[in-house]
């Protein structure tokens, strides 16, 4: 689905689809310390036009940033909560680690996509738990 949002056109985004798009970004450009990097290793936002490399959050953040404005972050959350469950729960603390690869971070994806299920339960319970 898509919808026009100040002149450009964005889709409602679901999690496996927040999670390809962004695995694909890391597929470009992997980094290690901060959400993203430029070209000379400096940190940036991650939907900064001069972000050359992500790290697995950052860019999930990116892709969700720049293609939902917002209006998908049940899909986010679902994404994000596989993520964690595929990295052990600290998905930076995870993705700094020296020894962390690009196909580390690339494979987490893969994982992530097999956690989509209790992804969806977990966030789903959590809804359940809150307050009204």
């Amino acid at each position: 689905m898509t919808r026009q949002v100040a002149g450009r056109a964005h889709e409602r985004l679901d999690d496996v689809t927040l999670l390809n798009r962004a695995e694909g970004l890391v597929r470009r450009g992997w980094c290690r310390k901060g959400l993203a990097q430029d070209r000379n290793g400096r940190q940036v936002e991650p939907w900064s036009a001069s972000a050359r490399s992500w790290s697995p959050l950052g860019a999930l953040l990116r892709i969700w940033y720049e293609r939902s404005r917002g209006d998908s972050s049940d899909a986010f959350r679902v994404a994000y909560t596989a993520l964690a469950l595929a990295t052990g729960g600290r998905l930076e603390e995870w993705n700094a680690a020296p020894w962390r690869t690009k196909r580390h971070a690339l494979d987490a994806f893969t994982h992530a996509r097999d956690y989509l299920p209790m992804a969806w339960r977990q966030v789903r319970d959590s809804e359940d738990r809150r307050p009204v």
